[in-house]
């Protein structure tokens, strides 16, 4: 049932892309009913994660391009992989490996699934309260992928994710109503700590009772990984070596103290298959992240 739901997003995120409603796989870039090149295309697919309750969700706040404003081949908004290509990118693969996953047990996606306007960076309110596809807003397609993955923790990476996800929970009661950063704190919520669902932001009825596990997932807030753009460069006594380190620390014990996982001691290489089979993978994206990753194991990360 859980891939069916997914298959139903799918489509109503590519309602207006005819060409993709064909390849669930977005082995083309998106295009419009006549044809033409979808200016931003819409980075929902197989390729974000497979489609089944996962034990682990990640929201962010929009796909990069690495650094091409729409314009390289690397980035989301080129190869239509979440997090494919830049260093945010190969930051998070860290992390994955840091805790025994990889993007082929997991479900990356966003606040905004697109490039945002500007050419990167975090989305506007008004590019989250637009449409997308059959849906009215780009939180009614978080508010859907959040259900339909039903994992045992979320994990938002930056501000825009966590208050993101927070406001699609309860969209009946507060409608497109970002959470201000004052009120995460007022309910609790804290950078690195893993916490149970805050009193203060509980999702609406409808949401908890379509949610149908017996708790509703963890919540983990995590600095974003583009906000240590520098770090695999750069000396381990810098902010964006430590952050880095921080980020890895509170997520290998988050994981170990709610889910009961014990992470392993070193990483493993990654796969080569799903995901990472990927003609844009091997091509593009894996190459530029290999490189990153050798910077980091050389560093003992």
């Amino acid at each position: 049932m859980s891939e069916i739901r997914f298959s139903e997003i799918f489509r109503k995120v590519h309602a207006n892309h005819p060409p993709c409603l064909q390849d669930e796989w977005l082995s083309q870039p998106c295009r419009l009913p006549n044809g033409a090149l979808v200016d931003r295309p819409v980075v929902w697919s197989r390729r974000n994660g497979p489609w089944r309750h996962v034990d682990l969700l990640w929201v962010g706040a929009a796909p990069g391009n690495a650094g091409g404003k729409g314009a390289g081949q690397l980035g989301a908004h080129g190869t239509r992989i979440p997090f494919g290509g830049d260093v945010a990118g190969a930051n998070l693969e860290v992390l994955f490996g840091s805790i025994g996953i990889t993007r082929n047990d997991t479900f990356i996606t966003a606040a905004l699934n697109q490039l945002p306007a500007a050419g990167g960076g975090e989305p506007t309110f008004a590019e989250l309260s637009a449409r997308v596809g059959a849906y009215a807003s780009s939180l009614h397609l978080l508010r859907d992928t959040m259900l339909a993955a039903r994992p045992r923790m979320i994990i938002a990476l930056g501000n825009v994710g966590l208050r993101a996800l927070l406001a699609a929970a309860r969209l009946p009661q507060e409608g497109s109503k970002l959470p201000a950063p004052g009120k995460l704190a007022k309910a609790g919520l804290r950078r690195g700590r893993a916490s149970t669902w805050p009193e203060l932001l509980l999702p609406d009825d409808e949401f908890t009772a379509a949610w149908g596990a017996p708790a509703l997932p963890w919540l983990l807030w995590l600095t974003h990984p583009s906000a240590q753009n520098m770090s695999p460069y750069a000396r381990k006594e810098t902010l964006f070596h430590t952050r880095m380190l921080a980020a890895r620390t509170a997520l290998r014990r988050a994981v170990r103290q709610t889910l009961g996982w014990q992470p392993p001691a070193k990483r493993a290489q990654l796969p080569v298959t799903g995901i990472y089979a990927l003609r844009e993978w091997r091509e593009l994206v894996g190459p530029r992240h290999q490189l990153l990753d050798e910077l980091w194991r050389r560093k003992g990360v």
